[in-house]
């Protein structure tokens, strides 16, 4: 399957990897614009030497901006954006500046309620060296080849 291709129900059978998508690296920059945004003003994600005080390397990228990597993933893929239809997402490990994000996926069942046609799957994030920093499941609706 082309990587940019988007997914239709037909295609996809469980065991299946969903194409995956990177983003990165990662900018310090950014944590600003997504601290004022969610009013996180939290040293941890935007102070060095705070951070580094509590043995990280580095400052840490805020949680729902590593999410929204990973929706960004599903939904780029999905035919309309709002067919993700539930998420449960964990985070597992901190991501930093200059980290380049992978998010995978893998289908687990493909079904069909109502008559629409609808696949779950595990979804993950990983940064370069291939830690996962988020895990998690999604439930998406798919068209149908007519």
């Amino acid at each position: 399957m082309d990587r940019r291709k988007k997914a239709f129900f037909e295609d996809l059978t469980p065991g299946m990897e969903i194409p995956s998508a990177s983003y990165g690296p990662m900018d310090r920059n950014g944590y600003i614009t997504t601290a004022i945004i969610l009013r996180n003003g939290n040293p941890l994600h935007l102070d060095r030497v705070y951070a580094r005080d509590r043995g990280l390397p580095d400052v840490v990228q805020q949680g729902p901006l590593n999410q929204s990597y990973l929706y960004r993933f599903l939904t780029d893929w999905l035919h309309r954006p709002w067919d993700l239809r539930s998420t449960k997402i964990r985070f597992v490990a901190n991501v930093f500046p200059d980290d380049i994000l992978s998010c995978c996926g893998t289908v687990l069942r493909t079904w069909r309620e109502r008559g629409e046609a609808l696949v779950d799957c595990s979804i993950w994030q990983e940064n370069q060296k291939g830690e996962k920093t988020l895990v998690g499941e999604a439930t998406f609706a798919l068209p149908e080849r007519k």
